[in-house]
C-alpha cells in the first residue's frame, strides 16, 4: 500500500516536471522512506495514546529510529509491513516490565552485539567520513542506559541489536554507488 502511494506521488511529480533530473524510481524510493517514517510515527502516537502509554511508546520509537540510523539493520521488503511491525513493537515495549538485573543483562548483550556487528547497513547508499564512529555511538547509547536503567530503552536497543545480526537473507554488506544498482 505504501509502495503504491509513493509510486503515485513520484509519478505525479514527474508529470508536473517531466524534464526534472530525478527519475521516478529515485523519487519513489525517497518518498517511500519518508512516508514510512511519518506513518510509523503517526501510528505509534495514535495507538499509544489510545492505550495510555504515549510517552513510553514514543521513547521506544525514538530509541529505535535513532540507533537504527547508526547501526543499520535488516529491512522488510514491504513498507506497509515495516510500519505495522514497528508500530506493534513500539506500543508493546512499554507493557513489558523488567527487573533491574534483567535490564542490565539484556543491555550488556546489546552492547556486545553493537560492538561486534555495528554498523551493519545491509545496503549502504553513501559511506560517510563519520561512518567509523557509528559503532561508538551505538555502544555509548547502550552505556548511558546502564545509568538510566530504562526497561523501554533496554528492550528497544535489544530489538535493534537483533536486527543487525547477520542472520537475515542479504546479511552481507553491499556498497551501492548509485541508484541504478538498487
Amino acid at each position: 500500500m505504501l509502495e503504491a502511494l509513493s509510486r503515485y506521488i513520484a509519478t505525479e511529480i514527474k508529470k508536473a516536471d517531466p524534464d526534472g533530473p530525478t527519475s521516478v524510481e529515485v523519487m519513489e524510493y525517497a518518498l517511500g522512506i519518508k512516508i514510512t517514517e511519518v506513518s510509523s510515527i503517526l501510528m505509534v502516537a495514535i495507538i499509544a495514546w489510545m492505550t495510555g502509554h504515549f510517552l513510553g511508546s514514543l521513547l521506544a520509537l525514538v530509541t529505535i529510529m535513532f540507533v537504527r540510523r547508526f547501526s543499520g539493520g535488516a529491512h522488510f521488503s514491504n513498507l506497509t509491513f515495516c510500519v505495522c511491525f514497528t508500530t506493534a513493537i513500539c506500543v508493546t515495549i512499554p507493557l513489558v516490565s523488567l527487573n533491574l538485573s534483567t535490564i542490565l543483562i539484556i543491555n550488556a548483550c546489546s552492547v556486545l552485539v553493537f560492538l561486534v556487528y555495528a554498523p551493519n547497513h545491509f545496503i549502504y547508499i553513501h559511506k560517510t567520513n563519520n561512518h567509523k564512529y557509528y559503532k561508538t555511538v551505538c555502544v555509548l547509547i547502550c552505556a548511558v542506559n546502564f545509568f538510566v536503567q530504562s526497561h523501554i530503552i533496554c528492550l528497544s536497543l535489544a530489538i535493534q541489536a537483533f536486527s543487525i545480526l547477520p542472520l537475515w537473507k542479504g546479511g552481507e554488506r553491499k556498497w551501492i554507488r548509485n541508484w541504478r544498482e538498487l
